[in-house]
């Protein structure tokens, strides 16, 4: 562990980056390479990582590695300034920004022209409320930047006959090829990853009313509420014992014979179909705390009967079993999530059983996970952006961190 933990503190000042142009405040790029681009969910996890290590390591420690608390402070408070100061009247927040490089005002130019996008990955309630417990205080943001956040996903991304968020399209949703959602029609993924998180910004927007006096907490937590039921009724799969993502894209067919218009004496009375692929996503209900203790039970049955989905390194991104199941080394985007090992994967499942008490198969993910890391460690000095489930080979990316950092919660 002592590897593992010299590395993330030799590496965190490189990932804390000084205000630039549309940049106007200090930001976290996710590694190495990473210049000027700020990324939504890395920069939560990065975030949440640097919490962490000031509360495992302490404070001192995190000093002589080049970051002092107030350092830290400024950065992840930057980081949820910067996305809100790009947001557009109406709410939206864009998946990243940046201030050079190939998507420099690329997605200001595709929202002037209307194209419909996904908005900001779900973290940005999580990441503010993280902030501000760290620092303790919740006045140096604008609450109300969150509201219109949270109300453009319900207005553009909310389909109101199932209850369920879905992605605009498959670009950049954070899990680059997820089959329930890459290369499927538009505003028909209503994905199990993506309702776990929304759910969890419910969570946290009304705890950041709590600390605010504020009171829209309890509407707020209603309508997370209101959420968790409906994925429990939409998508967790009795038979299977698991969530899976749904397609909600219906599509009536208008013929009419002879005056008789034909499908129209029984319509379907169901809301969603499942798209039965078994994903990590899978077990984010576990993560976010939506399942029951029953549900939680039945869901581990499926990392402990088989190895399809749980391996010598961790949990497979994608079961082995699917048929889009494929190792092969991406030549950029997408990244490839189709079973390798990602270390953000292992870390939300290990949280989830730990949420639960599954305390021994948390430990076997935990020792999975820092097995995984120090095999890289060892033998090139570096981590990845994802790995080899049965071999640990490393596939892309030497210095990428964003995902890899959360592993210091399993060093305490």
């Amino acid at each position: 562990m002592n590897e593992i933990k010299n590395y993330i503190l030799s590496r965190f000042t490189g990932i804390l980056k000084p205000p630039v142009k549309n940049l106007k405040y200090p930001f976290i790029v996710p590694g190495t390479g990473y210049l000027t681009e700020l990324w939504s969910w890395d920069a939560y996890w990065e975030a949440l990582a640097l919490k962490r290590s000031f509360e495992i390591f302490g404070e001192e420690e995190m000093t002589r590695a080049g970051v002092s608390r107030n350092t830290a402070c400024a950065h992840m408070q930057g980081s949820v300034l910067d996305f809100l100061d790009a947001q557009e009247k109406d709410g939206f927040i864009p998946i990243m920004v940046s201030a050079g490089g190939l998507f420099e005002g690329f997605f200001k130019k595709e929202y002037d022209k209307g194209t419909p996008l996904n908005q900001c990955l779900p973290f940005l309630c999580q990441f503010a409320l993280l902030v501000g417990n760290f620092t303790g205080g919740y006045d140096w943001f604008d609450a109300e930047k969150l509201v219109k956040y949270m109300r453009y996903f319900e207005e553009k991304q909310y389909d109101k006959s199932s209850g369920l968020f879905f992605w605009q399209d498959d670009i950049m949703i954070g899990i680059d090829n997820n089959p329930t959602v890459f290369y499927r029609p538009h505003k028909s993924g209503a994905d199990v990853y993506l309702n776990s998180f929304i759910y969890l910004e419910y969570i946290s927007l009304a705890e950041i009313f709590e600390k605010l006096n504020d009171k829209r907490a309890a509407e707020t937590r209603a309508k997370a509420e209101k959420l968790k039921v409906a994925i429990n009724a939409e998508m967790w799969d009795e038979r299977d014992g698991i969530y899976y993502s749904q397609d909600i894209n219906f599509y009536k067919t208008e013929r009419i014979v002879k005056g008789v218009a034909l499908h129209s004496g029984l319509d379907p009375h169901w809301k969603t179909m499942p798209l039965k692929i078994r994903f990590w996503g899978c077990f984010l209900p576990m993560y976010a705390g939506i399942c029951s203790a029953e549900q939680a039970e039945r869901m581990c049955a499926h990392l402990t009967e088989n190895d399809d989905i749980f391996a010598e390194y961790g949990v497979r991104t994608l079961a082995k079993n699917e048929k889009m199941y494929s190792l092969a080394k991406s030549a950029g985007n997408p990244s490839n999530w189709l079973g390798a090992i990602w270390t953000i994967a292992n870390y939300c499942v290990y949280k989830g059983l730990v949420r639960y008490g599954k305390a021994e198969l948390a430990e076997r993910v935990q020792a999975a996970t820092l097995k995984l890391l120090n095999k890289n460690l060892k033998e090139s000095g570096e981590l990845y952006e994802s790995y080899h489930p049965d071999t640990g080979e490393p596939f892309m990316h030497p210095g990428f961190l964003s995902h890899n950092l959360p592993v210091t919660d399993m060093l305490k």
